[in-house]
């Protein structure tokens, strides 16, 4: 029995001095210099140590409480991802640049061989909750746990890389010719301004790093402007800072010109040439129908980009409802005309108002040749015509076999003549003078060159 005691004592001894030399080369004594160079310890490894020992990241790095964190921020804006009209999500990757003060990380370098920054993981230390108000994403995510940067004065410097998903009111009224304007508001997600101060941070006169942005092919960065606000919530009495970047960004409109614009007016110049053809041609109402099917597939093409919303409608949007509600006219007309060209003049004699209004007055004001016409000039200059005429029955009216057809050109020509000028003018009105009067109105003054 005692033999056995014995060999137990010893195997408890022998653990415990096992566990003592592995404990002691983990972790140096705390009673240890900080200058002890034994077990080969590195002097990051030993500032580590001494920085950390008494550390608590889950409370404000403040040693009094009443004191007030003050946070920095500014963003390096590397590339624009995408403008999601129809959600009005704006992406973009961006690294949110924060800088603070920890009172309980210091130290004098003259103890670590000059030591004077240490870059360390994220996760050690306490981080500001800095997010994205406008957030369109998961907030679960977070950003990045890159490293934070120490120095022996107690600065922090953290730049975690991310991709921002923010929400953006998308304002179409003069799409493709349309300039945004996209919020990133940042602020604290739980300390008010009096525990956690949310600032601008200004290196070198610039609030926003451009140095490394990449164009995006759809959108042109206009500008961009900072501005620190407080707002007031229900149930707390203090303000919470944000700081709110504001990206006007303008839509480059070369794609949209030779994609959209350029055949939609096309498109609208051969609704004018249901007019040119004959009235007695049959493609008359085909093409024009047409016409009106092509319309039709660029409204629907144009109304997948768009948001659907009733707040505004697109300049494109007008225009494509102008030119359809033309082509469908036309069609109309088209019908009237036929209608006049076939009608018979032996049963269907040619009103005489009909021949003063259209084969009179407006043929000669159009410049058209007809029959009335002529006749009319010549009794003007006392002529009368020697060739024979066809016998008529007395009392019917006088009237040539091609006087309707000669009416249904002289309205062929009218309905010509009004639809281009209309044509025209809507196009000159909604695709150059008002995206013209808007880029006067949306100039912006340019904060960040790039």
């Amino acid at each position: 029995m005692c033999r056995h005691n014995l060999t137990l004592l010893l195997i408890l001894c022998c653990c415990g001095k096992v566990l003592s030399a592995l404990d002691a080369d983990t972790f140096p004594a705390e009673t240890a210099p900080i200058n002890d160079t034994v077990n080969n310890h590195t002097d990051e490894q030993r500032l580590l140590y001494h920085i950390m020992r008494h550390y608590d990241k889950n409370v404000r790095p403040v040693h009094a409480a009443a004191s007030t964190v003050s946070v920095r921020l500014r963003i390096t804006l590397t590339h624009i991802f995408d403008l999601d009209e129809r959600n009005q999500v704006l992406t973009t990757m961006i690294w949110l640049n924060q800088e603070w003060q920890d009172e309980l990380l210091t130290w004098n370098p003259a103890d670590f061989s000059g030591l004077r920054a240490l870059i360390i993981p994220c996760q050690s230390i306490w981080l500001p909750d800095i997010v994205l108000f406008n957030n369109a994403d998961d907030y679960n995510k977070g950003y990045m746990q890159s490293r934070a940067m120490l120095h022996h004065d107690g600065k922090v410097y953290w730049p975690p890389p991310t991709k921002m998903r923010s929400t953006c009111k998308v304002d179409v009224r003069y799409f493709p010719f349309d300039t945004q304007e996209c919020l990133l508001k940042f602020g604290s997600g739980s300390y008010d301004g009096l525990q956690m101060n949310v600032l601008m941070m200004n290196q070198t006169g610039e609030l926003v790093d451009l140095k490394h942005y990449v164009k995006n092919g759809e959108w042109e960065l206009q500008s961009i402007s900072v501005e620190r606000t407080t707002n007031f919530y229900d149930s707390f009495p203090t303000a919470f800072p944000h700081v709110t970047f504001k990206l006007v960004i303008r839509r480059k409109v070369l794609y949209y010109v030779y994609n959209v614009i350029f055949p939609t007016v096309m498109m609208s110049v051969m609704t004018l040439l249901v007019f040119v053809l004959p009235p007695d041609s049959g493609e008359k109402i085909a093409l024009g129908i047409i016409e009106l099917l092509a319309f039709s597939v660029s409204i629907l093409k144009i109304a997948e980009k768009l948001p659907e919303t009733s707040d505004s409608v697109s300049l494109i949007d007008i225009y494509l409802t102008f030119v359809t509600a033309m082509a469908s006219l036309s069609v109309m007309m088209t019908v009237v005309v036929i209608t006049v060209d076939w009608r018979q003049p032996e049963r269907y004699p040619v009103p005489e108002w009909v021949k003063r209004v259209f084969l009179g007055k407006v043929a000669h004001f159009i410049c058209i040749k007809t029959d009335h016409n002529s006749y009319r000039r010549k009794e003007s200059y006392g002529f009368v015509p020697d060739e024979p005429r066809p016998l008529q029955s007395a009392g019917s009216p006088r009237c040539s076999p091609n006087e309707w057809r000669q009416v249904a050109q002289v309205m062929d020509r009218c309905f010509f003549l009004s639809f281009s000028v209309a044509t025209a003018v809507a196009t000159i009105v909604l695709l150059v003078i008002l995206p013209m009067l808007n880029d006067k109105r949306a100039a912006h003054p340019i904060e960040n060159t790039l």
